[in-house]
């Protein structure tokens, strides 16, 4: 004789754990980034301001399509010209002044600076962890 037995649905329980891995996931592939971003620069850091600024902006959190968490550089105002590069042009004067070794200026019209990426390599290189790092928090829980 054949018996039956209750199927027991756990679907919230399932869905509240894999966010709660995703979150935990997700910080801590953000702060891998920032980690590797402090130390994996190709620009000589002589102050530690820019390299301080970078951390975890926002962590993660729960949003209506999935989790979402922000890492990258906080109060640096030069900090999106060394990534990506760019011209510097005088706002309120013909010219940028210069400061030389000798004491004295040198006036330019524009200033190009190279692009010297830290933030994009460190997430090339973190990134492909993502997964991993959901997985073994959801294992963790």
């Amino acid at each position: 004789m054949a018996t039956s037995q209750d199927l027991q649905w756990f679907g919230d329980a399932v869905t509240s754990k894999m966010r709660q891995a995703q979150i935990l996931g997700v910080n801590k592939t953000m702060g891998s980034a920032a980690a590797r971003a402090k130390l994996n620069h190709a620009w000589q850091n002589r102050t530690g301001v820019l390299e301080g600024g970078i951390d975890i902006t926002d962590y993660a959190a729960r949003e209506e399509s999935g989790v979402r968490g922000t890492w990258g550089v906080r109060d640096v105002v030069y900090a999106r010209i060394h990534e990506l590069g760019g011209i510097i042009k005088p706002k309120n004067g013909a010219a940028l002044t210069i400061p030389q070794s000798d004491g004295s200026v040198r006036l330019v019209s524009q200033v190009k600076i190279p692009a010297r990426p830290y933030l994009r390599p460190a997430a090339d290189a973190e990134y492909p962890k993502l997964a991993l790092n959901i997985r073994k928090a959801y294992e963790r829980l």
